[in-house]
């Protein structure tokens, strides 16, 4: 039995800049939702446009997603060169934070990309890795609300959607959930401060991340928060009802959460709605047979496939449309875009 959808709930990785006949297979036989680039896939803007043109041709055509938040998290480094990071346009105001999302949300409109998977709304913590990676907008709540949404304004002048990241909030983990599962043991009114954000945003920004963390307070003192149907349940009640993603499910803050196959279906049976697979393009087929099999024998999770796959490709829909109402800037308009952001932060650092 195969999942009856226009679209699998699942947004993928590519292996490389180009799309041959086996990745167009796989594709076409995975039928995810969206295709996240990283810098492996980039080398130049007009190789980046015909990647996205080749996408386009499948049925059904996926959405493009990247990662593009400035400083360390910059995939289009290779065509545009360096943005500041979020702390430093921060550091200098709203009108840097504005520049920073108009660069993105140009760059990402110009080579046909449809979801920045930004801001990160993580509160800066003295001891938080976020913080120290000049990832975060602000200590102070209220200051990052402001900004995400001054941020995402800019995305939204280009027809690019945002996402907010990382929920239920990442601002106090020291540790890399690349590496390792950490556990978010602060006050129960720390967290209730770090979810408030999410609240604030959520209907402007109806598209939230969820991170790989313990959080025994909300539920779960043994499920990373990314397959906890009860801290799921948590993001897709904030105002708004916003799809929620996990980050990518091949972290290694998951890796006691069994192999790749199981842990897309643990996230998808806690009501995610879409899962990001980021770097195993070769193990999807395995990935969609076994929900295949899973749901042939579990009609409770076929149910929630059909509805979780529903969404995303109501999401699939409207960031095609979003984008199509725009006309693409040229590369040399952002260029320009780039180095204003790049003035705007740089006059924090000369003042």
């Amino acid at each position: 039995m195969s999942i009856p959808v226009e679209c699998m709930p699942l947004v993928v990785g590519l292996p490389g800049p180009t799309l041959g006949s086996d990745e167009i297979d796989i594709l076409e036989r995975v039928q995810p939702a969206g295709v996240i680039l990283f810098q492996r896939n980039v080398e130049s803007a007009e190789q980046v446009r015909e990647l996205v043109a080749n996408l386009v041709e499948l049925e059904p055509r996926p959405f493009v997603a990247i990662d593009l938040e400035g400083g360390m998290v910059n995939r289009l480094r290779p065509i545009w060169g360096e943005l500041p990071s979020p702390a430093e346009a921060a550091s200098a105001g709203r009108r840097a934070i504005g520049a920073l999302g108009e660069a993105a949300g140009a760059a990402c409109r110009n080579l046909g990309i449809h979801l920045d998977l930004a801001p990160v709304v993580d509160l800066s913590r003295p001891h938080g890795l976020i913080a120290a990676q000049g990832r975060s907008l602000a200590s102070d709540p209220e200051r990052v609300v402001i900004l995400a949404r001054v941020f995402n304004k800019g995305l939204a002048a280009w027809g690019v959607r945002g996402c907010l990241k990382h929920f239920p909030g990442l601002g106090e983990i020291p540790v890399d959930t690349h590496e390792e599962l950490p556990s978010l043991d602060a006050p129960s009114d720390e967290i209730d401060t770090h979810i408030q954000i999410f609240s604030e945003l959520s209907e402007e920004i109806p598209l939230v991340m969820v991170g790989h963390v313990i959080v025994p307070s909300l539920g779960d003192e043994a499920i990373p928060a990314s397959l906890s149907p009860a801290i799921i349940r948590r993001a897709t009640q904030l105002p708004g009802s916003p799809i929620v993603l996990t980050d990518d499910i091949e972290m290694g803050a998951l890796a006691g959460s069994g192999d790749l196959p199981e842990r897309v279906e643990a996230a998808l049976a806690a009501r995610t709605h879409g899962v990001l697979v980021c770097k195993a393009f070769d193990r999807l087929l395995e990935i969609t047979a076994h929900l295949n099999e899973r749901i042939s024998t579990d009609s409770s999770l076929s149910t929630r496939m059909l509805e979780m796959a529903a969404c995303m490709g109501t999401l699939r829909r409207d960031l095609l449309q979003n984008a199509a109402a725009i006309p693409a800037p040229d590369d040399t308009t952002v260029a320009q875009l780039w180095e204003r952001a790049r003035c705007e932060a740089d006059k924090a650092v000369s003042s």
